[in-house]
Formats: C-alpha cells, sequence, structure tokens
C-alpha cells in the first residue's frame, strides 16, 4: 500500500459503509484530539473515479478532519481486484465495532450474499472469516424486524432469545419482553427456557394472552411427583448396596485401634449383631430358594450356628 496525503474533499464516504449513523459529539472530540496531537493512525482509501478515492476504513477520522477544517489527511492507497472484494474488506474494517448495530451488519451481510452470488449464510462467514452464528443472527435480525414489523428498540438479543419458534409465536413472545420489560437474561434463561418451553399449549396461549401470570405458570409447570413402586429386585439391589457399606465399615474398624472403641459401645454393636443373624440366615435361605449357590464360609457359619459340626 502506498501511504500519501491527499485533499479531504477529494475523498467520498464509503457507498458500502454498514453503519448508517455517526455519534456526532464523538467525532466532534476527535477532531479536538487531532488539533491537538495530530492524526496517529492514517486511514485507508482506494482509486474512484476522475481522480477522487473512496474510504475503506477511518470514515470517523475523515469526518473529523472535516470539522476541524484540516485540508489534508494521511491515506494508505489500497488497490482491490473487484467490488466484492472490495465490500467484504469493507465489512471486515468494521464487524467488530460495538457502535455496528447488529442490523446494519446483518442489512450488510445481505449486501454480500448478493452481489457474491453464495447461496447460504455459512458462505458469507467464510468470507468474512467470522462466526456462522454472528451472521445468522444478524441476517436474522434484519428479516425478522422487516416481516414482523419489529420496532428498532427491540434489543436484538431479544430478537435472538425467539429464533427458532413460528413467526406467529415469535412476534407474540417479543412483544410479552416489551410488555414486562425484560431484561434479555430474564427472558431468555428464566422465561424462554425455564418456563415457556416447559409449558403445555393451553399454559402458553394464557401467558402471552396475559390471562395468568408467570408465577401461576411457574406453578403449572410444577410436575407432581412420581411415585415409582418398588419392586423385589430393587429392594434386593438395596439390600446388596447395605452389605458392601457393612464390609467397608468393618474393613475401618479392623484398621482403627480397638483400644478406643468404647466397651458400652461394643457390647451395643454384639447384641444388635446377634439380633440380625437370623435376619441373616433367612436371606440366604430365600437366596437358595432362587437357585443361588451360597459360599461355602456361609454354609460353615450358619451350621456352627445351630450347632451342626
Amino acid at each position: 500500500m502506498e501511504l500519501k496525503e491527499i485533499n479531504v474533499e477529494s475523498i467520498l464516504a464509503n457507498f458500502y459503509q454498514p453503519r448508517v449513523k455517526f455519534d456526532r459529539e464523538g467525532i466532534q472530540k476527535l477532531a479536538e484530539s487531532i488539533l491537538s496531537n495530530g492524526l496517529i493512525n492514517p486511514i485507508t482509501v482506494r482509486e474512484w473515479k476522475g481522480n477522487r478515492y473512496m474510504i475503506v476504513s477511518g470514515e470517523r477520522r475523515w469526518r473529523a478532519h472535516k470539522i476541524a477544517n484540516i485540508k489534508n489527511i494521511p491515506v494508505f492507497v489500497k488497490e482491490y481486484k473487484d467490488e466484492l472484494q472490495f465490500k467484504v474488506e469493507s465489512m471486515m474494517e468494521n464487524i467488530h465495532r460495538e457502535d455496528l448495530t447488529p442490523t446494519e451488519k446483518g442489512k450488510f451481510c445481505l449486501e454480500i450474499k448478493k452481489d457474491s452470488g453464495v447461496k447460504n449464510n455459512e458462505q458469507v462467514a467464510n468470507l468474512l472469516k467470522i462466526s456462522s452464528d454472528d451472521v445468522n443472527n444478524w441476517i436474522d435480525d434484519v428479516k425478522i424486524r422487516k416481516t414482523l414489523l419489529v420496532g428498532k428498540n427491540v434489543p436484538h438479543t431479544i430478537l435472538r432469545a425467539t429464533r427458532g419458534f413460528p413467526d406467529d409465536e415469535r412476534k407474540k413472545l417479543i412483544a410479552f419482553a416489551e410488555k414486562k420489560k425484560m431484561r434479555t437474561d430474564d427472558f431468555e434463561e428464566g422465561f424462554i427456557r425455564g418456563i415457556y418451553k416447559q409449558a403445555d399449549e393451553p399454559t402458553k396461549k394464557a401467558l402471552l394472552s396475559g390471562r395468568i401470570s408467570v408465577e401461576e405458570a411457574k406453578k403449572e409447570n410444577v410436575p407432581e411427583p412420581i411415585e415409582l413402586e418398588e419392586t423385589i429386585n430393587d429392594t434386593a439391589l438395596e439390600v446388596n448396596q447395605i452389605l458392601h457399606k457393612f464390609s467397608q465399615l468393618v474393613d475401618d474398624m479392623k484398621k482403627d485401634n480397638l483400644n478406643d472403641l468404647k466397651k458400652s459401645i461394643a457390647d451395643k454393636l454384639m447384641t444388635t449383631s446377634g439380633l440380625h443373624t437370623k435376619s441373616f440366615e433367612e436371606l440366604v435361605n430365600l437366596l437358595r430358594q432362587k437357585g443361588a449357590k451360597p459360599h461355602p464360609l456361609i454354609l460353615a457359619l450358619m451350621k456352627a450356628k445351630n450347632g451342626k459340626r
């Protein structure tokens, strides 16, 4: 790129500038800064018709020079092989600026999509080297404002939260968010995902029409607890878990210092163990009826208990 100084009157604003509005107060402050400190970063332009130039990036700096009545401005002159390359770079220069709205980005993406002849948003994203989700959201923003007549004051984030719903339902959801003056997080997470998607159709309609409140819908969404009947297999697995836990606890006792075990507690444990010996024997007999073969050690213990040697 070639660096030179050009008269500001020989430069045209970018015809493909995504930004629709410029903050005049911000440009005035920029003009004052340029008058005090000079221009730190030259703008980028391309040659245009009749010995004129068109801005690629730096339109705010150029406007600030005009406000400050500075005649010349440092520029980089860049060449492009075609208009599409110029449009794409113009978009890429502005895409991450905070003062460029999603609607402005969406309109520019649609222009690039049309001029480039690509068939889907993913290809537009590849051209701009950005996320396809961003392109989808920006283009959706433009289309939904046009088709549903959504006002410009409705935040992009609210529109994004309603993607995937049919247009009629979507319009009602957006109107609901506006009426309730809901913050995006409350609307998307708390309402859409937490309440609305879980509700049945009558509850959804009642919500959007105002016949029931959000609080009432929350109560509607609370499912009745399902009481599952416990089967014999569930009971057997529970007993199995208890026996495993019992075995682990006995192992833990063996690792500890038995001198620290209080005699009163030892006596209590001995009594309880004796009482449960009968239950253990009954369990073994039940399992044998099912065909389970007892461990030899269990048979030996049962014979010993019954006085059989």
